[in-house]
């Protein structure tokens, strides 16, 4: 997929959906979308040295 994104609000970003907070990211970061499973995207950041999963609303999605 590899697609770039910028954050219109800031996220939690967990270590597996449903799992646990790890990091958080304010609006207007840019991250890289790996994977998409249903309303959860698997993202890095930080030329990919960061990894997690943030939850979008089913409006914000494109």
């Amino acid at each position: 997929m590899e697609t770039s994104l910028i954050l219109e609000k800031s996220h939690s970003v967990f270590l597996k959906p449903l799992g646990e907070c790890c990091n958080r990211l304010p609006a207007g970061s840019r991250v890289q979308v790996v994977r998409k499973k249903g309303e959860w995207l698997r993202i890095t950041w930080r030329n990919g040295k960061k990894k997690g999963w943030i939850h979008l609303d089913p409006s914000q999605q494109k």
